[in-house]
């Protein structure tokens, strides 16, 4: 008999690629999103259904309609708009996870996993954080986050729902949004890829954790697919590289030998990343259930600059062999 997943912020390019991961004969995948369409490719054979994740009775809805043993719960308002909209933040982070918590118990869903984020610990300024270090979010988007990795811990203990949750560093990705602040690694790769060349607006040794898109999904589907039995906690660290924003810049060129590459650092800027720590603790997750990066700067490097070059058609000059 095929098991549900049920994938909310489903049109997102990140549940887009994580299709590709949990894709399986005995497996059937609904996504959920109020977007018109996904934003990327999914694999063969996902379900689209359109509906909103702050309405208690869409949620229902679609819980009840399609039965799911595992919820991926990624609909979430991010950072920037999370301060633009607070009351929509919290109608979409709060009281929607809150109404998908409550379906969940009430169908008996098995799984419930969550991405958490760096920001749920706010700005420690130090360089190494444990993984119970004293959680206080600068942001309502963190704030959220943490809400929910709180939640998620009730419903465990109180109610039984085997809730996971992942704590990521920043993600690098070629699809990440340009006006976030934390997409800097992301954006010096893809408009140097577009126009060749890119300003950061950071200083040079600024170095928060980060972690490629590829390590993200395997992380994934690596807590997920972990026996419940071998789970010491309910929220996870991962942790897997943490290069200076000089450190991609010579990336960049490494790899493409016309690019323009400077700095023209924002003070503001370069102070907020400045406070994210670079290192996270993930000694529980690579103790419970086998994690690992498998991408460093120069695998990342490479792998995200193919994907690059392909599209956008080698127009900023040629590739040097790493």
């Amino acid at each position: 008999m095929r098991e549900t997943y049920l994938i909310t912020g489903g049109a997102g390019n990140l549940t887009c690629q994580l299709t590709s991961y949990l894709a399986a004969p005995e497996r059937r995948l609904v996504l959920f999103d109020i977007a018109p369409c996904p934003s990327g490719k999914t694999s063969s054979g996902c379900e689209y259904v359109r509906g909103d994740i702050s309405s208690a009775r869409d949620v229902q809805a679609i819980v009840k309609d399609c039965r799911p043993s595992v919820i991926l719960h990624f609909a979430s308002l991010l950072s920037g708009s999370s301060e633009l909209d607070r009351a929509l933040a919290w109608r979409v982070n709060m009281d929607g996870t809150f109404h998908l918590l409550e379906e969940a118990l009430r169908h008996k869903v098995r799984t419930f996993f969550f991405p958490s984020s760096l920001a749920a610990y706010g700005a420690p300024r130090l360089q190494s954080v444990a993984e119970d270090f004293p959680q206080w979010p600068v942001g309502l988007y963190g704030v959220t986050k943490l809400a929910v990795e709180r939640l998620g811990h009730y419903y465990h203990v109180k109610h039984g729902l085997d809730f996971r949750s992942l704590r990521l560093p920043v993600v690098v990705s070629p699809h990440a949004p340009a006006g976030a602040a934390s997409a800097y690694a992301s954006r010096a790769f893809v408009e140097t890829a577009q126009h060749g060349r890119f300003t950061f607006r950071v200083k040079p040794d600024v170095c928060p954790s980060l972690i490629y898109v590829q390590d993200v999904l395997r992380a994934v589907v690596l807590l997920l697919s972990a026996p419940a039995e071998q789970l010491s906690r309910r929220v996870y660290n991962v942790q897997a590289m943490a290069p200076s924003a000089l450190d991609i810049a010579q990336a960049i060129g490494a790899r493409w030998k016309s690019a323009k590459v400077n700095f023209e650092v924002d003070p503001a800027l370069t102070e907020l990343i400045a406070s994210w720590p670079s290192q996270l603790d993930d000694s529980s997750s690579r103790r419970d259930w086998g994690w690992s990066a498998k991408y460093d700067l120069d695998a990342m490097a490479d792998h995200l600059w193919h994907q690059l070059e392909h599209t956008s058609g080698n127009e900023s000059g040629s590739r040097s062999d790493p």
